[in-house]
């Protein structure tokens, strides 16, 4: 059976203006995008070369991509108003670490493929969530465990 291979263009169905990865994506996996968010009813505005709008936050998510037999971790970044930011997540701590996590992508990749891998195992309640939620961590999860997940991982 012949696999067929699919261009960013046949996912959105329209022509690319910019062959930007950041760009695509975002049309891609805008519904994805929709989806992951909790609480909040909204659209989701995606990010291509600029940074975050006034009043904005830019928030990175996740996503593994199977490339050939691998899997390559791909960064989406989404841009959240105050209370969308406050809807996914309600802790204001939390939300506090946003930014400066946001900054730190390849660090937080390392961690999520050391979990990914099995060379890295939380304890406490970030290891609980990991047990209950699978091996592919969230920026989400990263976020809101990142205090012990700093502590802990030693790369």
């Amino acid at each position: 059976m012949n696999e067929r291979i699919f261009t960013l263009d046949d996912l959105t169905g329209v022509r690319s203006v910019c062959g930007c990865l950041a760009c695509n994506l975002s049309a891609v996996f805008a519904d994805h995008l929709t989806a992951l968010r909790t609480g909040y009813p909204g659209t989701v505005t995606m990010l291509g070369h600029r940074g975050a709008a006034p009043g904005t936050t830019a928030v990175p998510h996740f996503l593994a991509v199977r490339l050939n037999s691998g899997l390559v971790d791909v960064v989406v970044r989404e841009e959240m108003r105050p209370d969308q930011l406050r809807a996914w997540l309600p802790a204001a701590g939390t939300r506090a670490r946003v930014p400066q996590l946001a900054a730190r992508i390849p660090r937080l990749v390392r961690v999520r493929q050391a979990i990914r891998a099995g060379t890295f195992i939380p304890s406490g309640p970030a290891g609980a969530a990991l047990s209950t939620g699978g091996r592919y961590p969230s920026f989400r999860f990263l976020v809101e465990h990142w205090p012990t997940l700093e502590k802990e991982f030693t790369p």
